[in-house]
């Protein structure tokens, strides 16, 4: 059941990246790399970009949340001064800039990379 929900979310994370990437100028089709999706990201003027790219991180969250272990210790633990969407978007971008080795992946499994490193459980 957890594969088949794992599966489930990176799919319609796929189309989801598919159907949002037309405001979006010159992003290849079918891309759900970590490059294409902070080409998305990194226009905050781009309101459409932005809640597409809200969204995209809150399905990540989710679904690591949803295929956790329970037997194990959680390696993502987001504190209550973790600041506001906008402020992790904006620390992801960053993040982005010193792990370019990480922009041919999924999205997905470098936004885990990310929040693993930015926001560790003690």
């Amino acid at each position: 059941m957890k594969l088949f929900s794992t599966t489930l979310l990176v799919i319609s994370a796929t189309l989801l990246l598919q159907a949002n990437a037309f405001s979006q100028v010159n992003l290849p089709k079918n891309d759900a790399s970590t490059a294409a999706l902070v080409e998305l990201c990194k226009n905050l003027d781009d309101v459409d970009g932005q809640n597409f790219c809200f969204g995209f991180g809150e399905g990540v969250y989710q679904a690591y949340l949803a295929n956790s272990n329970p037997t194990r210790k959680a390696s993502i633990c987001f504190s209550t001064e973790a600041g506001t969407r906008e402020v992790i978007l904006k620390e992801f971008l960053v993040w982005n800039q010193g792990h370019p080795q990480f922009n041919r992946e999924r999205a997905a499994k470098t936004l885990v990379r990310f929040f693993e490193a930015k926001y560790p459980c003690k």
